[in-house]
């Protein structure tokens, strides 16, 4: 579609798109009224690579609409109403081209401009909302970039859309606020498995870390579990040990409770059978084939899996909750990631500002707290070195709270504060453990803005006092 001033006039306005609205149509209910019939939920799905915005009140169009591409969810920012009541407008779908373009025009005069000027189809209207605003209702803004639109109503996401270059066209409707929500529990945890490529022989302790941790699990309000990377000392023709840890996470899966990979250099094909190069000639290539990890761990059995940097793999990838009252994103990177991989990240952190972000990554700390130095962009059989995801990405941005690493020694945490001013706490957690299971718990309390961690093994019942501390003053993102 053309530019915002194509669909309704060249003089239009931002502040006029409701007010040519409201002229071209009966005048507004009052308030009470518009407030008592709002009470459908509208489903808001955006396609990450164009932004354009489905907006529906079909819970099942909103689930299946993953599959068209729009794969990020955005809950329910606002309510409508589902038949025609007085003072509210049905606004009508109107969409150019399959995946194109999806505009909400409760203005008639605007959606008949749209189908015999553009050549857009109107499929017809979603939901009936007011053109004014009163003591209910939040402004859905539209939004305009290389004739594509979309949609917000929260102060991140508008935010976020300026950011990227989108032209604000302006309050289009009015929809109603959220109703109130039961108290949020402020209190949940997040548990880290180790370095673990030495308990996946023939015992069963990384079995005994999700049988431990969904037993705890209503006591720790686990909400999502990830790995430092080296889940496996090597692979073998039949697979095993990877067969070990899919039996391992699999408890998981069936208790609903999503988690993520960090892939070290023990889960490719560089390593090879008792621990060395498999072929020192092509290390550097093997080292980027994650092809067996990737056969068990496909991202849609993850649970969270929000995007990847290449299709088909979760070597980078990010995954979203909301816990605490707030969103969260866990970044997983591969080690000494390439820096095409980084970029993708920047760009994912930065295009979700409302989100606190945790990024893992096998390579990062040293033990002594110190970040580990390479070759500032080819970290010997890597790419990016841990300096350069400090210097390119963790510090840069104001909604990165908390680094997970492995790979070197066994404990260890770091504070720095990013270039925002915001705190980034750095948690170690190794362990090449050969006779426990550790785990490393971070329980995270949005209320009292704290960060409390601890290690322990439940086999044999093993703690790590050196390990655990609170940070306090975490400045959590709120939503």
């Amino acid at each position: 579609m053309p530019t915002s001033t194509s669909l309704l006039c060249a003089a239009l306005t931002s502040a006029l798109i409701v007010t040519g609205i409201t002229a071209a149509l009966a005048s507004p209910a009052h308030a009470a009224t518009v407030c008592d019939v709002l009470t459908s939920p509208v489903y808001q799905r955006y396609n990450p690579s164009t932004r354009v915005t489905l907006l529906t009140l079909s819970a099942n169009e909103a689930a299946a609409s993953a599959a068209a591409g729009y794969s990020e969810d955005h809950g329910t920012p606002f309510y409508a109403a589902n038949a025609p009541a007085n003072g509210l407008y049905g606004a009508h779908l109107v969409e150019r081209g399959t995946g194109g373009n999806r505009v909400y025009m409760p203005n008639p005069r605007e959606a008949a401009n749209a189908v015999t000027r553009y050549g857009y189809t109107d499929r017809g209207i979603e939901f009936y909302v007011p053109t004014a605003a009163s003591a209910c209702t939040v402004p859905v803004n539209r939004y305009e970039k290389s004739g594509r639109h979309t949609y917000a109503t929260s102060a991140a996401e508008n935010a976020a859309l300026v950011s990227a270059g989108w032209a604000k066209e302006g309050v289009t409707f009015y929809g109603g606020r959220l109703k109130p929500s039961p108290p949020v529990d402020p209190t949940f945890s997040i548990a880290v498995y180790p370095d673990t490529q030495q308990e996946v022989g023939t015992d069963s302790r990384y079995l005994g870390r999700a049988t431990d941790l969904l037993e705890r699990r209503s006591e720790l309000d686990l909400r999502f579990v990830t790995t430092s990377g080296d889940n496996v000392n090597w692979d073998t023709p039949d697979h095993a040990q990877y067969e070990v840890i899919s039996r391992g996470l699999r408890p998981f899966e069936k208790a609903g409770i999503p988690y993520s990979l960090s892939n070290g250099n023990h889960d490719n094909q560089a390593t090879g059978p008792g621990g060395g190069a498999r072929d020192a000639r092509n290390t550097r290539t093997l080292f980027r084939d994650t092809s067996t990890m990737n056969s068990f761990f496909p991202a849609s059995r993850l649970g969270a899996v929000q995007g990847v940097y290449e299709a088909g793999k979760i070597d980078n990838a990010w995954s979203g909750f909301t816990a605490g009252g707030e969103k969260w994103m866990v970044l997983n990177l591969e080690m000494w990631p390439r820096l095409g991989a980084v970029e993708w990240a920047k760009d994912v952190v930065a295009s979700h500002p409302d989100y606190n972000v945790i990024i893992a990554t096998h390579s990062y700390l040293n033990s002594n707290g110190s970040i580990t130095q390479c070759t500032y962009t080819r970290c010997s059989y890597g790419d990016a070195s841990p300096q350069y995801l400090y210097d390119k990405l963790i510090s840069q941005y104001a909604n990165v709270k908390v680094t997970l690493s492995g790979h070197t020694g066994q404990t260890g945490m770091r504070i720095d504060t990013g270039v925002h001013g915001n705190k980034i706490v750095s948690y170690l957690t190794t362990i090449h453990s050969n006779t426990t299971n550790p785990i490393r718990i971070i329980e995270i309390d949005t209320a009292a803005d704290t960060a409390k961690t601890w290690v322990y093994g439940p086999y044999g019942n093993v703690t790590f006092p050196a390990a655990s501390n609170t940070q306090t003053k975490m400045g959590w993102v709120k939503d």
